[in-house]
Order: structure tokens, then sequence, then C-alpha cells
């Protein structure tokens, strides 16, 4: 019994998630502003590149606000496999955009 009492409950996995979602985001947003700063790369979504371009502050306050938003919908309701399917895949693409900032930064670094 009591191995079971420490396994984490459903809710504190997909809690867990959220906050996993919310470190690849500020990640992606670390990457991307150094990348635009030094002209290594260009946003791709044209509403994130008007933000940057309007105040870097509000593009990382954009950037922490949709998982922290996500967290609490998830914290105070009960998500449905639908969104338990989606997080997952959000979760696989911001993982590849991360390998792909990686990828960049290795070849600036070789190259420059």
């Amino acid at each position: 019994m009591e191995t079971a009492k420490a396994l984490p409950s459903s809710n504190d996995r997909l809690l867990n998630t959220c906050f996993l979602l919310f470190c690849l985001c500020m990640i992606d947003a670390i990457f991307t502003d150094f990348g635009i700063r030094y002209g290594h790369i260009q946003e791709a979504n044209p509403f994130v590149r008007s933000l940057y371009d309007v105040n870097v502050i509000a593009f990382y306050l954009m950037k922490a606000s949709l998982p922290i938003l996500l967290f609490f919908l998830m914290h105070f309701t009960k998500p449905s496999q639908l969104v338990k399917n989606l997080l997952a895949v959000t979760l696989i693409i911001y993982t590849l955009v991360i390998f792909i900032h990686i990828s960049w930064i290795i070849i600036v670094s070789v190259f420059i």
C-alpha cells in the first residue's frame, strides 16, 4: 500500500506536464530572443513577430502566460482525453522546436 501512495496522481502528472510546457516555452522564448536580437533567425509566427517588434517584455509575458493559463485550467477542471492528447502533441512540438534552436546555435557557433 505504501507504493500506491507514493505514485503521483493523474492530476499531479498533468500539472507537472504543464510545468514542463512552461519551461519549454520559456526556453523557446529565450532562444528566440537571442536569435532575433543577434540576427541569426526570424520569428516565423507573424503575430509573435509583431508583438516582439513592439515590446520584448510583452513577448515574454505572452510566452509565459499561455502555459500558466493552461496550468490553472488543468488545476480547476477535469481535462478530457482530447486535451491530454493535445498537451502531449504540444510537448512534442516544443521539444522539436528546442532541438531546432539548438541546431542553429551549433551552426552559428561553428561558422561564425
